[in-house]
């Protein structure tokens, strides 16, 4: 899968690599590209001949990694630590109803999900949440996962001057159109906040229920709301640098309650407002109403529209937000904080 903007998700090997290197880890990188049939065969092939000359103490797997797991299970014996965004099961069958329940095809993904985590000797996920519902799921011992945010990539996300206050009051949303996200959520919050005519919503992003969402600001007739549809990296950061408030998730799904999502720690690198939903998750990413964030119910567009309604009449709380929401990026949850947890745990790793 690609990244829509061309940046690093914390799961995934890129950024995972630039977290290993604040801590001056060596990394040796084994990777072929798969995309048909055909590559996936010749990449396992490739695979093989160059692991034979590489020396190493653990291999580590990214999400994107999962279809070499079989073959880096046969060809070493080092320890494998996987890094998995989420769990395929529960995206394809629970949030984004792509694949039926019950069905042949969801119980071979519930079997790939249950047979990664009974091959790998670690298993790193983003929350407590996620790391009960794998265990209860798919029956794995406590003692084989770790929690671990993946931070932002801070040489894409800086800490950026407060905005101060102009006529337009820009909220955006940048994120893919599914469930998780709450997409819905926004759209009606902005029909609620149509009179108020300085504030715009920019939304950019694609994905399963953009449809509907172009449909619904069509039949509204919304004139505050943007779909910018997929935009480059560039772009997205002159958005964010131009944004009053940014917006992080707000599905009302059991996924939902079990993220914060890449772009929490990225609006929150990026000296930003931001507004998300409340969740056991996002406390235990310390995340506090009202003192660096603003957290709002799931699935609730009424509160949603007060709280922007509120940030917008109170530059100050935004710009006391946007701070406190920065300290604590770099205390808990930056590049070199995740690096030394995540080297504690190949240490502990290796240990065993």
């Amino acid at each position: 899968m690609k990244d829509s903007y061309g940046i690093p998700s914390g799961n995934g090997g890129i950024l995972l690599k630039k977290i290993l290197q604040t801590q001056n880890v060596e990394i040796v990188e084994c990777h072929e590209p798969m995309d048909s049939i055909y590559s996936f065969l010749s990449s396992y092939i490739k695979l093989w001949f160059k692991h034979k000359k590489i020396d190493y103490d653990v291999m580590l797997i990214p999400w994107r990694g999962i279809l070499t797991l079989p073959l880096a299970k046969f060809i070493h014996k080092k320890p494998i630590i996987y890094f998995p965004a989420f769990s395929i099961f529960d995206t394809l069958v629970h949030d984004r109803k792509k694949i039926k329940e019950n069905s042949l095809q969801s119980k071979f993904v519930h079997w790939v999900d249950m047979l990664a985590c009974k091959w790998v000797d670690k298993v790193v996920l983003e929350s407590t949440e996620e790391i009960n519902y794998f265990i209860n799921e798919f029956n794995s011992p406590k003692e084989k996962f770790s929690q671990l945010p993946l931070a932002a990539d801070e040489s894409i996300f800086v800490p950026l001057p407060f905005k101060e206050p102009k006529k337009e009051f820009v909220v955006l949303f940048f994120g893919s159109f599914i469930p998780l996200h709450g997409v819905e959520t926004i759209v009606k919050s902005a029909v609620i906040l149509q009179n108020q005519s300085e504030i715009l919503f920019l939304i950019c992003g694609d994905g399963q229920t953009k449809p509907s969402m172009e449909n619904f600001v069509q039949e509204k007739k919304l004139k505050n709301i943007q779909l910018l549809g997929l935009v480059s990296r560039e772009k997205l950061l002159e958005n964010i640098k131009n944004s009053d408030v940014c917006l992080g998730i707000f599905g009302d799904t059991n996924k939902a309650k079990k993220v914060v999502t890449n772009k929490v720690f990225q609006i929150l690198a990026s000296q930003k407002p931001l507004i998300t939903m409340e969740s056991l998750t996002a406390i235990e990413s310390h995340l506090i109403n009202d003192v660096n964030c603003v957290l709002v119910p799931p699935a609730n567009p009424e509160k949603l529209a007060e709280v922007i309604l509120s940030l917008k009449n109170n530059p100050e709380k935004r710009k006391q937000i946007a701070s406190q929401g920065y300290q604590t990026y770099m205390k808990n949850l930056s590049m070199d904080v995740v690096g030394k947890r995540l080297v504690k745990i190949i240490e502990e790793t290796l240990s065993r």
